[in-house]
């Protein structure tokens, strides 16, 4: 089924709202070249898209997957790649699954929102 453009964007103006970064994750080094642990290294893109919170049973129920992720992120599109980390309202998920559909991408993160 194809879906027409218009009907994309719609849902984009409509769903789209929250504004989420794409970063590599990596080795983080000190400025000496010490090795200071692992997390986000550069930032590689910026979209809007939803965000919500969800559990592991509805992930895998819905998707088919056990996948170890508490939230479930869609977009237009997006160069996002799994093991990249998703910061969203100012936390980091760590991105466990991709999955491109005709009218958008999902991304299924695993992190902790320390303001719920």
């Amino acid at each position: 089924m194809k879906i027409p453009e218009m009907f994309k964007q719609v849902i984009e103006d409509t769903f789209y709202d929250k504004k989420i970064e794409i970063w590599s994750s990596g080795t983080i080094k000190d400025d000496e070249g010490a090795e200071v642990g692992t997390g986000k290294v550069k930032k590689i893109d910026n979209f809007e898209g939803n965000f919500q919170f969800s559990t592991r049973e509805y992930i895998q129920q819905e998707y088919g997957k056990e996948i170890e992720a508490n939230a479930i992120v869609t977009c237009d599109k997006t160069i996002a790649q799994i093991g990249n980390i998703l910061v969203y309202n100012s936390n980091d998920y760590t991105i466990k699954s991709k999955i491109i559909s005709d009218s958008h991408t999902t991304l299924l993160v695993n992190g902790s929102d320390e303001n719920v």
